[in-house]
Formats: C-alpha cells, sequence, structure tokens
C-alpha cells in the first residue's frame, strides 16, 4: 500500500507498507531510468517495524505520472516473465 506523506510539483516523499528492499529496489531501479528522474532514494528506517519511505524528484514531470511509468513497466517485465513460464 502506498501512503502520500508530502508531495510537491516536481517531488513526492511516500510510504510503502509491507515492503523491502526486494521490491524497492526494483523500483528504485526503474525511476532511476526514466529520464525525468533527476533523484530517487528510499530509507528503511528500522528492519522490524520501520515502514519503508521513498523520496522521488523529477525535472519537473508529475511525480506520480513517473511513478505510474515504472509501475507499469515493472507489471510488464512481471507479465512476460509469466508468459515465458508457461
Amino acid at each position: 500500500m502506498i501512503k502520500i506523506v508530502e508531495i510537491g510539483r516536481d517531488y513526492v516523499k511516500f510510504l510503502l507498507r509491507g515492503e523491502d528492499h526486494t521490491f524497492l529496489n526494483l523500483l528504485q531501479h526503474y525511476l532511476s531510468n526514466d529520464p525525468r528522474t533527476v533523484l530517487v532514494r528510499y530509507n528503511i528506517p528500522h528492519p522490524l517495524v520501520g515502514e519503508p519511505e521513498m523520496y522521488l524528484r523529477t525535472n519537473g514531470s508529475n511525480p506520480i505520472e513517473v511513478l505510474r511509468t515504472a509501475g507499469e513497466k515493472i507489471a510488464e517485465v512481471c507479465n512476460e516473465l509469466l508468459e515465458q513460464i508457461k
């Protein structure tokens, strides 16, 4: 579940409840490869009880659209993998 903590014209700070380094690294990878991304980082304050927090800054593009694009690309890759396994 994504919970937006702070949002501006070119940045968003959000929590990703129930996620760990596995998904956060994947999301960070796809966000980093988007030319609209200026900065992306995440932090897990405590591995057992902390809620992972991610920060995304763009070059002026809508940060939610950049995040949505990364999510769609991840879904495409997962679907391709599932098709290959069948």
